[in-house]
């Protein structure tokens, strides 16, 4: 009696994060089962309580994986807190069923749960400012943070392993650009914001089953004192930008904050309960992501305090409604707060190396401690051998592959072949 129960349960609470069986009324209800996002080692935190238990005496519970007879995965006295092994759960559909007998009479909860990896359950190779190629001409040529050139983006993905791309933008109501430095340091392999994106696009429709890609997208309006006019990133502009977006990628192509965040209230509260997407659900889709945070945030979030029917995850901070995405570009100084962020449910980026420093002197250091340190996304300018000015410093994930299981909330069965393996 009790699996046909949890079966039919299963059917109705297909998406559901939390559920409860009712029993006979008033302070008899079904037992509420929660299960929280993929933790550290893929762990997940599970509650069981009862609601209006009774205050004369305690009510103990046993808690199933999928079968509700043999050894439970959890016994005790509600309401019930414990971590499930994240090698316990493996990838499909799973069942937590959780039963009570309060002096003959029993309660139930069940809750449907997915143990596919998901989104943030991984750990990619980015590269910084993407388009960039290096001034040639004096004497902008002899700035050595500067003196750093990548590769078409097609090549990036096809040879490079790289799954996050770093793009510059300038307002224009004619076409957004994409360059680092007006009139200065301007070499780009796609001028237009929306030429880039047809790039990736391209790509990514002749490799449908590729790991999401994430443009990470900075907001630039500081002039300089440059003779090319520079427009600030307005409301206008950033609805344009929205609006650019859509002209390349149709809906189904990009994972947007409206997708996480579901029936939840914010996006906080979505990526700490219910989580990401699992990464088969998305697979050949980009989303975007933005560097800046401040005012550049606030007036993009201006009438959209969650991100409603915007396309773009703001660089944010945990707590806030907008928060899915945290920036966190010192893989040393902010280690910690990587670590925490990573095993809250947020997703982050890091940088390996910044304005050639680290490539000049071989100081790998910060790349190790960035690919150690678990953000999701970690940038580089050097994705291959033979850049570094003589040094042999160069970033990749370890294994050679795209993507690799998130060294903080993978689960142990999970292998980089799950996610994605370079083509021969």
């Amino acid at each position: 009696m009790i699996r046909r129960v949890a079966i039919a349960v299963v059917v109705v609470l297909v998406a559901a994060s939390c559920a409860h069986l009712r029993g006979g009324g008033p302070g008899n209800e079904g037992l509420v089962v929660t299960v929280g996002v993929p933790g550290p080692g893929g762990a997940r935190i599970v509650d069981v309580s009862a609601p209006r238990p009774p205050t004369d005496h305690s009510i103990s519970a046993s808690v199933w994986l999928d079968k509700p007879f043999g050894a439970p995965v959890a016994s005790g006295t509600l309401p019930l807190h414990f971590t499930l092994d994240g090698a316990t759960v493996k990838p499909g559909i799973h069942t937590v069923i959780a039963i009570s007998n309060d002096r003959g009479v029993v309660r139930h909860g069940v809750v449907f749960l997915n143990g596919d990896l998901r989104l943030n359950q991984v750990q990619v190779l980015g590269s910084h400012n993407s388009y960039h190629i290096a001034p040639s001409e004096p004497p902008f040529n002899v700035i050595e943070q500067w003196q750093y050139s990548h590769d078409p983006l097609p090549v990036q993905f096809e040879s490079e392993g790289i799954r996050q791309i770093e793009l510059d933008v300038y307002a224009d109501p004619n076409g957004i650009r994409v360059l680092h430095l007006p009139d200065v340091d301007f070499g780009t392999t796609c001028s237009l914001w929306v030429e880039c994106l047809r790039v990736v696009k391209a790509w990514s429709d002749a490799h449908p089953k590729h790991m999401p890609i994430t443009i990470l997208t900075e907001l630039n309006d500081t002039s300089y004192g440059f003779p090319t006019p520079i427009l600030p990133w307005d409301g206008p502009a950033m609805d344009q930008l929205d609006a650019e977006i859509r002209s390349v990628f149709p809906p189904q192509d990009v994972i947007t904050p409206d997708d996480v965040r579901g029936h939840h209230a914010t996006l906080a509260e979505a990526v700490t309960t219910d989580g990401w997407p699992t990464i088969n659900s998305v697979r050949g889709q980009v989303m975007f992501v933005m560097d800046n945070a401040g005012s550049y945030r606030d007036t993009y979030t201006a009438g959209h305090p969650t991100l409603e029917h915007r396309m773009i995850f703001t660089n944010s901070d945990i707590g806030r409604p907008d928060a899915a995405f945290i920036k966190l570009n010192d893989p040393i100084g902010d280690a910690a707060r990587i670590h925490d962020a990573v095993a809250g449910g947020y997703v982050t980026r890091t940088r390996a190396d910044a304005d050639t420093f680290e490539a000049r002197a071989n100081n790998t250091a910060p790349r190790d401690a960035a690919i150690a340190g678990g953000a999701q996304w970690v940038s580089t300018d050097y994705e291959v051998p033979g850049r570094a000015y003589g040094q042999p410093y160069f970033v990749a994930i370890p294994g050679g592959t795209p993507a690799r299981c998130n060294p903080i909330n993978s689960p142990s069965w999970c292998t980089s072949s799950q996610i994605e393996s370079l083509s021969p």
